[in-house]
């Protein structure tokens, strides 16, 4: 993992602003694999919001950047967080 984004405390708006400088930063620095946590949306009402947000904008948007996304390992925030693999 060659940069991480840390969403918590964002709202759906914010965090898709932030998702959207911190790919423009990493495709600038030609970053290849970067964590993006999102938290598991435990004290939301409706449920992961900002998960489900950043899951549309990696696969709908911006997936021309992506070649992939998974869940990170338990250690590295487990549900909370993705693993995304950018192209060159």
């Amino acid at each position: 993992v060659q940069a991480c984004l840390d969403l918590h405390g964002c709202t759906v708006t914010e965090a898709e602003t932030e998702l959207e400088d911190f790919r423009l930063y990493a495709c600038k620095k030609g970053l290849r694999c970067v964590k993006i946590i999102h938290g598991r949306g435990l004290r939301s009402v409706k449920g992961p919001r900002i998960k489900d947000a950043v899951v549309r904008r990696l696969a709908g948007r911006h997936h021309r950047n992506v070649i992939a996304y998974v869940t990170a390992r338990q250690c590295d925030g487990g549900l909370g967080a993705l693993y995304v693999l950018l192209r060159k």
